[in-house]
């Protein structure tokens, strides 16, 4: 399994905006079964963090064409950013996260 990290700071008044257009895009991205899901996360500085589930980092690398009507989405979800940070990838070397 392969996991990914992704933060981005966002623009205050797009806060809400951000978060619907986050999951609406990631349960497009599951639905299409290229990924394992993802978790959102807010820090205490309010920078959000997604820990991302991936059943290989060439699976992560490849997802392929855009998502199906999502240019739309895309755009709302640039809209809201006001920085991307660095992603982090790292391979899962012991699994021990229950729901």
């Amino acid at each position: 399994m392969f996991t990914v990290i992704y933060r981005w700071r966002v623009k205050p008044e797009m806060d809400a905006e951000f978060h619907r257009v986050w999951h609406v895009r990631t349960e497009k991205i599951r639905a299409a079964g290229v990924s394992y899901g993802s978790r959102l996360h807010r820090e205490q500085d309010g920078t959000y963090c997604a820990i991302a589930l991936w059943p290989s980092r060439e699976a992560w690398e490849v997802m392929g064409p855009p998502l199906p009507d999502d240019a739309k989405d895309a755009a709302a979800f640039r809209a809201a950013l006001a920085q991307t940070l660095p992603t982090i990838t790292m391979e899962v070397v012991d699994d021990l996260w229950s729901a």
